[in-house]
């Protein structure tokens, strides 16, 4: 199964293992309970920390950038899913709970795209 994500991103998991290993599914809190890093026993972590990655410290912030993160994040899922689901029941139910998650990370996470900007440009300054 191969995820996708910019060489950067493979790059900074190469190089910042502990780092990495703190990204995934969920805002953090409660809310990572709401939105585990499993769909019914399968480990859709690896999804989520490309996306926290894209959010964090993709180059493009832009309306794009932000769509490319959530879209990449959709396409990681449903491949995490297709590879691993062996049943046809567990695949549908977690390919629909891939598109909730998605849908809202869209509609939802532009206030942590924003706050990862906000963040990244004190850092230059």
């Amino acid at each position: 199964m191969k995820l996708h994500a910019h060489q950067e991103c493979w790059e900074f998991k190469k190089n910042n293992p502990e780092e990495w290993a703190t990204f995934g599914c969920g805002p953090g809190g409660w809310g990572d309970w709401i939105v585990p890093d499993t769909m019914w026993g399968l480990d859709i972590s690896e999804a989520c920390r490309i996306h926290d990655w894209y959010y964090r410290f993709f180059s493009d912030r832009s309306k794009c950038g932000k769509e490319l993160a959530d879209t990449l994040m959709k396409e990681n899922l449903l491949a995490i899913i297709h590879s691993k689901s062996k049943s046809r029941t567990f695949r549908t139910l977690r390919g629909v709970r891939a598109n909730t998650y998605h849908f809202m990370v869209s509609k939802c996470g532009q206030s942590s795209w924003d706050e990862c900007k906000s963040i990244r440009d004190k850092k230059r300054k």
